[in-house]
């Protein structure tokens, strides 16, 4: 004996049918993002081993920058470096140090993410960074500023320590006509700095998992509508 009446077992079969095309729907839409989003990371990827382009004052098309191998050479504004709090490595607390190198030949600068370094002991202090003198060339990876930041209320950075950099808030603060990128530092240059970058994980994978998810969803659909008819 059904569990469901006669009357209701045709709109019982719509409602599967609808589910188990929704599912498949939804599958598809995600292998379309795996598709897309692979083939961005694929181009990225090619881009970090190409060779690097050479920043200027004129380059300031993110579309073309993020994600490039680059090279950059000026001289370091030290008094103007900034301390990211909050930044964990290997279970020890730290910073990353953000000085802006100001470019040969232009009062335009690019804000170069040297790496990390541990906290003093003391969090009233701040450590202290070797930087050298003069005309140098450095050599990192190009990323954008944090955009997606929440807060319980917006507060602007004050000192050396910040919790967020921020574009519009580099520039104002600063005072300094920066690129819309910050470089993250390679290279080792005998600062003492820890530059393990964290490398990024294909997104396609993540796409590839919701689509077989979406796919199980809708034989499961299918088996119950099998299943419910059977008992008719």
């Amino acid at each position: 004996m059904s569990i469901f009446p006669p009357k209701r077992a045709p709109l019982r079969l719509l409602l599967v049918i609808l589910v188990v095309l929704t599912c498949l729907a939804m599958s598809r839409l995600q292998l379309w993002r795996a598709e897309t989003r692979g083939e961005r990371f694929a181009r990225e990827q090619t881009a970090l081993v190409s060779t690097p382009i050479f920043l200027s004052a004129q380059q300031r098309d993110l579309e073309s920058l993020i994600g490039r191998a680059a090279t950059a050479r000026g001289h370091w504004l030290t008094e103007k470096t900034i301390f990211l709090d909050n930044k964990i490595y290997r279970s020890r607390p730290g910073y990353h140090v953000l000085t802006p190198l100001q470019l040969s030949g232009s009062s335009s600068v690019v804000l170069v993410n040297r790496g990390w370094v541990p906290a003093p002991r003391l969090r009233s202090e701040v450590p202290s960074i070797t930087s050298p003198t003069g005309e140098i060339e450095i050599v990192g990876v190009v990323h954008n500023f944090e955009t997606r930041i929440f807060e319980l209320q917006n507060t602007s950075p004050e000192g050396p320590v910040w919790q967020h950099v921020r574009e519009v808030d580099y520039r104002q603060i600063s005072g300094l006509d920066a690129l819309p990128v910050i470089l993250m530092q390679t290279a080792a240059n005998g600062d003492g700095l820890v530059r393990d970058w964290a490398t990024p994980d294909n997104p396609a994978m993540k796409h590839y998992g919701y689509a077989a998810m979406w796919l199980v969803f809708a034989l499961m659909a299918a088996v119950y509508g099998v299943l419910a008819r059977t008992t008719l």
